[in-house]
This record gives C-alpha cells, sequence and structure tokens, in this order.
C-alpha cells in the first residue's frame, strides 16, 4: 500500500516537473523567436532607407524604429485587451495594460506585439518622404492598438468569428501583410505623390531612385528573415507530437515560396517593358519578400510544390499591381502595397486551394465551404482597413497635419525636421578633392562676364553643368549625391547676384547649345 502511494506520488512529481519543463520551452522558443522576428524591424528600416533619397534617411530610421516603441506601448495598454482579452467573437474588453493576465500569457503577449507593429512598418514606407511626424504618432498608434488586433482576435482569437468558420491564416498573410497593404494603398492615396514625381499637365512620371541599394539589400535580408522566423514561430509550441514537424515544414515552404517569387518577378522584369527589359535587383528582392509572405497562411500545411505555386503566383501579382499603381500615379516609394497585399492575397487565395485537406488535394464539400470563406474572410479584412483607413487618413487629411510643408519636403526631413542628416557632407573626405574648384568656379562667376564664364572656362566642362529648365540651378557632376548642398550656393549666387531669371535661361540655353 506504502509502495504504491509512493509511486503515484514520484510519477505526480514527474509529470509536474515534465509539464513545467514543457511550459518553460514553449516559452523559451517563443521569445527567442520574438526575438529572431524584431529582425524584421531592422530590416524594414534598412530597406526603406536605401529606397528614398538620402536627405530623408534618418527620418525613415527614426520612424521605423519609433514603430517599435510605439507599437509596445499601445499593445501593452489596449492592443492585446482587444485581440486575445475575454469578450465575444469581434472583440475583447479585458486585460488592459496586462492587468489579470497570466504570467503564463507574458510571452505570448511579447510575441503578438512583434507582429503588431508590422501594419504601421508597411504603412511607413508607403508614405515614405512626405508624411508629417505628428500624423506618424497618431496612425502608428490606432493601427498598432485598434486596427491590426481587431482583425487578428477574428482570424486567430480560437472564439474569432473567422477562425471558428474555418477562415486558414496560419502565419499573418491576411491580418499582417494583406492588411498592411491596404492601408498603405489608402494612405497613399490620401497623402498624395512626392513633389516633382509626376509632371502636373503630362503626369508623365519622373525616377526619384533610391541612395543605397546596399542598405536595401541587407535589409532585405533581414526582412526575409524575420519573416522565416514567424512563419517558423506561428506553430507557438514545441511540446507535442508534430511541432517539431510543423516548423520545419514551415520553414521549407517559406524559402520555396520566396524562390520562385524572386524567380518569377525578375523574369517579368527582364521580358517586359514594364520591367524596362532589365535585370532588377529590386524587383527580384520585391518579388521574393512577396512570394514569403505568400507563404504565412498555411505554411505549415502545404505540399512543396504548393508553396512553389502559391510563391510564384505572388511574384506575378506584385508585378502586376506595381505596374497598376504606377498607371495610376499611385507614389509608393517601397512598392509597399503591392509586396504585402499582392503576397498576403495570393497566399490567402491559395490556401484553402493547397492545403492537405484543400480543394485540390480533396475536393469534398467542407473544403469548398472553407474556401467560400476564406473568400468572405478576404474580402472583410480589405473592407476593414479600407474603411478604417480611409476615416484615419481622411481626418488627418482635413485638419492638415497629413503632409510636411512644401519647403520641408524640397529641402528632406532629416535638416529640417531632425537637424541630423544622415550623411553630413563635412564628413565627406573628398571635400579636399572639390572644395577649391568650387571657390574658384564662384570665383569666375563673379570676376568674368558671364559669356566668358560659358564660353571659355573650362572649368565648366569639367566639375558644372547648367539645369536651367525646372529649377533654375546649378548641379555638379561628378560628386556625390550627398554633396548636393554645394550647388545651392552656386545657385545663390548665380540666381540673385549676377543676372535676372530671364538672362538666365537665355545664358543657359546658349551654354547648352555650346555644349552639345
Amino acid at each position: 500500500m506504502e509502495a504504491s502511494v509512493l509511486n503515484e506520488t514520484a510519477v505526480s512529481i514527474l509529470a509536474s516537473r515534465l509539464a513545467m519543463t514543457q511550459n518553460n520551452l514553449n516559452d523559451f522558443f517563443i521569445i527567442i523567436s520574438a526575438i529572431l522576428v524584431f529582425a524584421m524591424q531592422a530590416g524594414f528600416s534598412l530597406m526603406e532607407t536605401g529606397l528614398v533619397r538620402s536627405k530623408n534617411a534618418t527620418n525613415i530610421l527614426m520612424k521605423s524604429t519609433l514603430d517599435a516603441f510605439i507599437g509596445a506601448t499601445v499593445y501593452w495598454l489596449v492592443g492585446y485587451a482587444f485581440a486575445y482579452g475575454d469578450g465575444n467573437e469581434f472583440i475583447g474588453w479585458t486585460g488592459f495594460a496586462l492587468q489579470g493576465v497570466s504570467p503564463h500569457k507574458i510571452s505570448f503577449w511579447f510575441y503578438q506585439t512583434i507582429f503588431a507593429n508590422t501594419v504601421s512598418t508597411i504603412v511607413s514606407g508607403a508614405t515614405a518622404e512626405r508624411i508629417n511626424l505628428p500624423a506618424f504618432f497618431i496612425y502608428a498608434f490606432l493601427l498598432t492598438g485598434f486596427l491590426h488586433p481587431v482583425a487578428s482576435r477574428w482570424v486567430w482569437h480560437t472564439s474569432g468569428w473567422l477562425k471558428v468558420r474555418g477562415v486558414i491564416d496560419f502565419g499573418g498573410g491576411g491580418c499582417v501583410h494583406m492588411l498592411g497593404g491596404v492601408s498603405a494603398l489608402v494612405a497613399c492615396l490620401m497623402v498624395g505623390p512626392r513633389i516633382g514625381r509626376y509632371d502636373n499637365k503630362t503626369m508623365k512620371k519622373f525616377a526619384f531612385r533610391g541612395h543605397s541599394n546596399t542598405l536595401t539589400g541587407v535589409g532585405a535580408f533581414l526582412l526575409m528573415m524575420g519573416i522565416l522566423g514567424y512563419n517558423m514561430s506561428a506553430q507557438l509550441d514545441l511540446s507535442h507530437p508534430g511541432d517539431g514537424v510543423a516548423v520545419s515544414v514551415s520553414a521549407v515552404n517559406t524559402l520555396l515560396a520566396g524562390s520562385s517569387g524572386s524567380i518569377v518577378a525578375t523574369i517579368l522584369g527582364r521580358a517586359t517593358p514594364t520591367g524596362s527589359y532589365r535585370w532588377s535587383y529590386n524587383t527580384m528582392l520585391n518579388g521574393a519578400i512577396a512570394g514569403m509572405v505568400s507563404a504565412c497562411p498555411a505554411c505549415n500545411d502545404m505540399p512543396f510544390w504548393g508553396a512553389y505555386v502559391t510563391g510564384a503566383g505572388a511574384g506575378f501579382l506584385y508585378f502586376a499591381l506595381r505596374a497598376l499603381i504606377n498607371h495610376l500615379h499611385v507614389d509608393d516609394p517601397l512598392d509597399a502595397f503591392a509586396v504585402h497585399f499582392g503576397g498576403g492575397f495570393s497566399g490567402m487565395v491559395s490556401a484553402p486551394l493547397l492545403v492537405t485537406n484543400g480543394v485540390i488535394l480533396v475536393g469534398d464539400v467542407n473544403s469548398a465551404e472553407v474556401f467560400c470563406w476564406q473568400l468572405v474572410g478576404i474580402l472583410v479584412l480589405i473592407a476593414w482597413g479600407v474603411g478604417f483607413c480611409s476615416i484615419l487618413f481622411g481626418s488627418l487629411k482635413y485638419f492638415k497635419i497629413l503632409r510636411v510643408e512644401s519647403c520641408v519636403e524640397i529641402h528632406g526631413m532629416d535638416l529640417m525636421k531632425h537637424g541630423e542628416p544622415a550623411y553630413p557632407a563635412e564628413s565627406w573626405q573628398e571635400k579636399q578633392y572639390w572644395d577649391h574648384q568650387v571657390k574658384q568656379l564662384v570665383y569666375s562667376l563673379s570676376s568674368t562676364k558671364i559669356d566668358e564664364a560659358v564660353g571659355g572656362q573650362t572649368i565648366f566642362d569639367s566639375i558644372a553643368t547648367v539645369d536651367l529648365g525646372v529649377n533654375n540651378n546649378f548641379r555638379l557632376t561628378g560628386m556625390p549625391p550627398q554633396m548636393n548642398f554645394a550647388h545651392l550656393a552656386l545657385t545663390d549666387h548665380f540666381q540673385k547676384s549676377l543676372f535676372s531669371l530671364e538672362n538666365q535661361q537665355r545664358v543657359g540655353l546658349d551654354f547648352i547649345s555650346r555644349k552639345y
């Protein structure tokens, strides 16, 4: 009798310790995975910075960093309660500021917080170079604190009204990426294009190139690592049979989908006039990211070939959507809408078709019903994003706080808003080589008749050209783009000290005709 009691006690202790070990393992897995996903924030920062002009690099870095901290604050205060608090199938209303939340749920809160930042970050990239910082603070708070948490409850919470009806969104292709893409499109439409992006009369598009493909490439790799991390970790468990296999399958499918997306987008760029018949590095990167995003909804339960097909569809859809919004003159510097909406939409549509119990592999009534509800879920998420963001960004525009002043946009927010240029001119070593040339040019303009300066000074041919068609100013050639501040001094001297605008245009045309 005593031996039996002792055995039962020993078994109970072992079971308790095993459960504790399993819980600790799961918490550790979630926390480490969330830290890996947090690298995605660094990826967004670098990629967005590389794709904008150098005069706004600091601004992008600041917003991308603040996204994480504003997101953590608001998700702690209200976001988690709306998403996972006690409530109904549409919204929760307990657990504000984590009050009453079980300590065993803290790791889950940390993990979900990293996810919640993504929607706001996608919008930040789409509206780069002209969004006002007060507007950024407002939309970052509302998108992370309400828009995404409510949508995530619908598709992730065990009692969410879309979840209980079979809608598939394992890793956030719908409630994160597709929703973020829709929000980015509405924000772009409300804020309008950057100054000089399109000709006001002909609507001809002018290229605004990003200043660093190196930063873009490194950022894209970090972003892809983050996507791999959250697709793998969406299992949220490592203590049950099959968990390890699900994590592994998620990783492989995400990689395969990214591979096909990048290949399809690259080929389309090379083979079509939309891609200028070129091997575009940025197109390849965005195709890869769109492909990985497309794996999010069903990466844990899809055959490998299905993931590859899904990624290929995402690459095509990204390319088509990019061409469409460019044709409609929607200024999205990062192609955020095309990448995230295109990838998310492709994944959400293909998930009920290609999962192991889906329409193609099984084809029964249940799979058809899931597919129908999946389409309903897609439409609901799009409508939720468009409706909420139309009110949000429309209100910001109405109260004239959505966009920065034109002078700030032209001169760049790094200097005008932050006073901290990412590439301060005085730090460039090349200054020692060209400073004396600039001084010599100013001197020659001051001491020589303009016709003689244009016709006889070889210094024009070596370091300067005259661009009077649009801005009536000097443009230095042969200098790094970050040194363009030098032409401002020449422009000021040229415009204010020498002769009238009419003469500038006459002399500029004369100089161009002589030079070319």
